[in-house]
């Protein structure tokens, strides 16, 4: 308007958006910084929190070799854990499950059925008590021969972007087809891969979205079936089947 009236020209209308531009520059530039710094500064507090944390407890110089005896005894004796000293959420817990026997651990969200799991598997040591395997102390075992005597079975199942028939045999890579097969028949989908583009030889793809998740939870059972552990862990692995 004041171009038009003759007041300033065009040129000092150029000239003042483009000191505005340079003045306004560094103050933009300025809130990016910050905004990285922000991010930095939460990211290298993740990073020290897990370098401040203890060390995993060393496995014992002596340990226990069960692997060929295992018959599936498992006693907890007057276990108590807390994630923090100061809270602990398992008091006093005792069981005794005998081998060959099939154990539902039934309770609300939150009560610790999963972190029962996580202390058998030696994921977490109890605060006090003792877990044992066959008569030993699961301390007395190798974490990597502890965890070998069992299979576990998570309400989320993963599976990765290969055919029907390698994402199975994940479980023992060493089998065959036709154990792969009968291990797929025991979980009770062999009659779905069949009915599939390709059948066993189908590629699951890279976010496993090809498959129903009720699917993705047989496959991992029957992964877990062809591992033919000592002892079976299900944590809610057939929610959606």
């Amino acid at each position: 308007y004041l171009a038009v009236r003759n007041a300033i020209t065009v040129g000092d209308i150029q000239a003042f958006i483009q000191y505005v531009r340079q003045f306004t520059q560094p103050i933009t530039q300025i809130a990016s910084v910050s905004n990285v710094l922000q991010q930095t500064a939460a990211a290298a507090e993740r990073v020290f929190e897990f370098l401040d944390e203890k060390e995993e407890v060393p496995d014992t110089s002596f340990p226990v070799k069960l692997e060929t005896t295992v018959k599936g005894k498992v006693e907890f004796s007057h276990v108590h854990f807390g994630y923090t000293p100061d809270k602990i959420i398992i008091n006093d817990f005792n069981a005794l499950i005998q081998p060959g026997k099939r154990i539902a651990i039934v309770g609300p969200t939150g009560a610790g059925k999963t972190t029962i799991v996580k202390l058998l598997m030696r994921f977490y040591d109890v605060n006090s008590g003792a877990i044992l395997v066959e008569d030993n102390n699961i301390k007395d075992f190798l974490r990597k021969d502890l965890r070998k005597m069992f299979g576990m079975v998570l309400q989320d199942a993963w599976l990765y972007n290969a055919t029907v028939m390698e994402n199975i045999r994940y479980g023992r890579l060493d089998a065959s087809d036709d154990e792969v097969i009968a291990a797929a028949n025991a979980a009770n989908v062999d009659h779905f891969i069949r009915t599939l583009p390709g059948g066993y030889h189908m590629v699951i793809d890279e976010e496993a979205s090809n498959i129903s998740h009720g699917q993705k939870q047989l496959f991992t059972i029957a992964r877990a079936f062809l591992a033919n552990p000592k002892i079976l862990i299900l944590d809610e692995a057939t929610s959606s089947v």
